[in-house]
């Protein structure tokens, strides 16, 4: 599976680095580490996509940089939880993430993905996987609710992240929106 994201710039990146660390040494949480790039994702496809590339120039070909602001701490819930940094799907990020799941994607995926037009909701995943509990939830909770996550980014990339949770993940290319043609994810 591959996954289309875009990476964060670097403050903002360290941040998430900063809170992935503090979390691993108080509550050895280490699955997120998985995925070392913190990142916005749009979908994940297949390993065999044809055009791939090609769909993605097309589809970044017209888009200017805009940015965005990240607004709140949520929690995915279920069997296991997400903790993430909500960010708010201004109508920018909104027609991007649109514009990508449809060259990718048709309608009858929308109805049941959970990154589908219908249900996406725009994050940087700070826990994941086996890690949180019953036991450590409240105390991770309370070790992050009453932090300000108040901050702006621009989304300037759409990056593909290749490989797997049992093998690593690798940043297979990034493409930069026109006009941003500089390898910092500023």
């Amino acid at each position: 599976m591959k996954a289309l994201v875009t990476l964060l710039p670097d403050r903002i990146s360290e941040m998430v680095h900063l809170i992935w660390n503090e979390l691993e040494r108080d509550f050895n949480f280490r699955s997120v580490l998985v995925t070392p790039y913190p990142h916005l994702t749009y979908c994940v496809i297949e390993d065999s996509t044809e055009g791939l590339y090609e769909k993605i120039e097309a589809t970044i070909k017209n888009v200017d940089s805009f940015t965005v602001r990240t607004e709140y701490l949520g929690v995915f819930s279920g069997e296991s939880p997400v903790v993430y940094i909500g960010i708010a799907r201004i109508p920018e990020l909104s027609h991007f993430h649109d514009e990508l799941w449809r060259r990718f994607f048709g309608p009858e995926r929308d109805i049941h993905d959970l990154y589908g037009i219908a249900h996406w909701i725009p994050h940087i995943t700070l826990i994941f996987g086996r890690d949180l509990n019953r036991e450590n939830f409240c105390p991770v909770m309370e070790r992050l609710v009453f932090r300000d996550f108040h901050r702006e980014f621009e989304v300037n990339n759409l990056a593909i992240l290749s490989g797997s949770l049992e093998s690593g993940i690798e940043i297979e290319k990034i493409f930069y929106f026109p006009g941003n043609q500089h390898p910092s994810t500023r």
